[in-house]
């Protein structure tokens, strides 16, 4: 009869830890659940995947503040970098920009692109939650591209193929890169004609 009774004491003790192993687990698991929630709301917070745009207005800020650091004279930087993107399709659309290149002396040259931009991991991005219809996807954009200096006649006129990565991040903000060639149809008349590579990034506000 004590061995009985020790046997019952045993297996009664047995199921209350199971029990309390399987309450600890369930409680870390839905505390590992609502961790990983709430960094993807904050993901999607930040890369504005809930949020559709057809129209963005860029202002960069990080050539103006490269500007405002250097400490030499004829170091060129964009002090003005401004672009217009219209969408005409999920996965399309048409940009307009203007940037002044300057250093510390004088405006070195003004520059005029006008393109189109096609988003082709858009749309998988929007299926997987990664996006909406905004512009927060990788592209490839044929352009054309005017460089004029101030007090000059001469311009340089060429047409350029790039790729790049663009993210909307927050409400207010943005970043996009891009690198490829350009290929100078009307060249500077101290230039030859020739593919140079071009790479760029700006970082600012977009609205």
């Amino acid at each position: 009869m004590k061995r009985l009774s020790i046997y019952i004491i045993a297996v009664c003790l047995s199921t209350s830890l199971w029990a309390q192993e399987v309450q600890i687990d369930s409680t870390t698991e839905q505390m590992d659940t609502a961790r990983f929630a709430s960094l993807i709301k904050a993901y999607e917070k930040v890369v504005m995947t809930e949020r559709e745009e057809l129209t963005l207005i860029k202002v960069d800020l990080l050539g103006p503040l490269l500007y405002a650091m250097s400490g030499i004279d004829t170091a060129r930087h964009n002090a003005i970098r401004l672009a217009f993107e219209r969408k005409f399709k999920p996965e399309w659309s048409w940009i307009v920009a203007f940037d002044a290149q300057v250093n510390r002396n004088e405006v070195a040259e003004y520059r005029y692109r006008g393109g189109v931009r096609y988003y082709f991991n858009m749309q998988k991005r929007i299926l997987k939650g990664k996006s909406a219809n905004n512009f927060s996807a990788n592209y490839l954009s044929p352009r054309v591209s005017y460089r004029r200096k101030p007090g000059d006649d001469e311009g340089q006129l060429s047409v350029d193929l790039l790729f790049g990565i663009q993210r909307r991040l927050w409400e207010y903000g943005f970043v996009d890169f891009d690198i490829g060639i350009e290929n100078p149809i009307v060249p500077f008349e101290s230039n030859e004609f020739g593919i140079d590579f071009t790479t760029s990034i700006t970082l600012g506000i977009g609205f």
